[in-house]
């Protein structure tokens, strides 16, 4: 006789873990895309996934809305992480056209988000629904550690291209990622989530990189590192950066290997 599940977190498993199992060959990557999202019904599924295929054509890929969770799923088979990321961004562009977009969006690609397994995507699930009604922005699920030391960061760049491209990257490699477009913005994300580290530009709106560097070593001592990350390039520029508590400075144009290996220095210092 068949169990009747009504627990929805449980149901949600149940129905990722059958599209999931049709779509997923082993040894080859499977991308997953999970959204909390206003009921839809079939029609606008088959419009959802003609629009993706429209900007990914190689890509086979599956939707379907899990009820009663509010979720929105798609499996991507056989698409490594840049890619589902890539899909997620067209994936939010249309459910923006269509108002249904109630959350953050969260995005992995199995194996490089860790080992396919039940117990990821109950993780991936939660994580999900913990973003309901929150910012609607991209997060990138991994199931595997960082170094200790540091696991959490927070990215202040007025540039939005330069953001996302830093926190994409940190993301891949298992850290947990916010970001601020202004100075303001930046010390409110860090009073309410305290990283372990900030990333900074220093020429930031309304507080700017100086004054956001003073008001975390004053206030919070010992409660977050900071790297600065900048375009001022004069030496008075790194020494009054430092002076304020700067753990390491780094100039644009960067390297993107290089900032990775300055935080692990950093986090090798502070394990």
């Amino acid at each position: 006789m068949a169990v009747l599940v009504h627990d929805p977190i449980q149901e949600a498993m149940l129905q990722l873990a059958e599209k999931v199992q049709v779509s997923y060959e082993k040894g080859a990557p499977c991308g997953m895309i999970l959204a909390p999202c206003a009921a839809v019904g079939q029609k606008v599924l088959e419009q959802m996934e003609s629009y993706v295929s429209g900007f990914e054509p190689e890509a086979s890929l599956h939707c379907f809305y899990m009820d009663p969770s509010g979720l929105l799923g798609i499996v991507l088979s056989g698409q490594k992480l840049m890619n589902t990321h890539y899909a997620s961004l067209v994936l939010k562009e249309f459910l923006d056209q269509q108002d249904l977009l109630e959350g953050q969006t969260v995005v992995a690609s199995f194996p490089e988000s860790g080992e396919l397994t039940e117990q990821a995507m109950s993780q991936m699930l939660q994580t999900t629904l913990l973003g309901k009604g929150e910012s609607k922005d991209i997060h990138l699920f991994m199931n595997h550690g960082v170094q200790q030391g540091i696991t959490s960061i927070l990215i202040a760049d007025p540039d939005e291209v330069s953001r996302e491209f830093v926190k994409l990257r940190l993301e891949i490699n298992g850290y947990k990622v916010e970001e601020a477009k202004d100075g303001s913005e930046a010390l409110e994300k860090f009073e309410k989530t305290m990283p372990n580290l900030v990333i900074t530009e220093l020429n930031l709106p309304i507080l700017d990189g100086y004054q956001l560097i003073d008001k975390i070593k004053r206030d919070y001592d010992g409660e977050g590192q900071v790297i600065v990350l900048t375009d001022k390039q004069l030496p008075k520029s790194m020494d009054r950066a430092f002076e304020l508590g700067a753990s390491d400075y780094v100039t644009k144009p960067f390297s993107i290997s290089e900032l990775e290996w300055r935080i692990k220095k950093l986090s090798s210092r502070l394990s």
